[in-house]
């Protein structure tokens, strides 16, 4: 007699790769914005330069989560819910029909978004 396991399968480092690119993703699209309506209250002379560059970024960053919820859909990934707490962000999805949760602290979290968003710049951020 053979048994079968009923326990959930464990989520490949692909799937949390496509989970943690929409949470970093999601966090630049929040950083982008509030960085575009501080700009837009400075007094610069020329604020749509600044404004126009930070858009076109959250265009792209847009394209790239459209990509990712397409990788998603074919894998059988779902996230149902973001959770901010005072040390991190936690994801609530579905993996595959099994729930699954994602972890990232803030500290973490900061760095990705810092990363992300230099590569958008075209920064290498090591030679500061």
């Amino acid at each position: 007699m053979t048994s079968s396991s009923t326990s959930a399968p464990t989520p490949s480092d692909e799937d949390h790769r496509l989970i943690k690119g929409m949470v970093v993703r999601t966090l630049l699209l929040d950083v982008l914005e509030r960085d575009i309506r501080t700009l837009d209250t400075l007094l610069l002379k020329m604020p749509e330069v600044y404004i126009l560059s930070l858009t076109r970024i959250q265009n792209e960053v847009l394209k790239e989560m459209l990509e990712l919820r397409k990788q998603m859909r074919t894998r059988g990934v779902k996230v149902l819910e973001e959770t901010r707490g005072k040390d991190g962000i936690e994801t609530l999805y579905l993996c595959r029909g099994y729930g699954q949760r994602f972890y990232m602290l803030w500290t973490f979290a900061r760095n990705e978004v810092k990363k992300e968003l230099s590569r958008h710049l075209q920064m290498d951020l090591t030679q500061t």
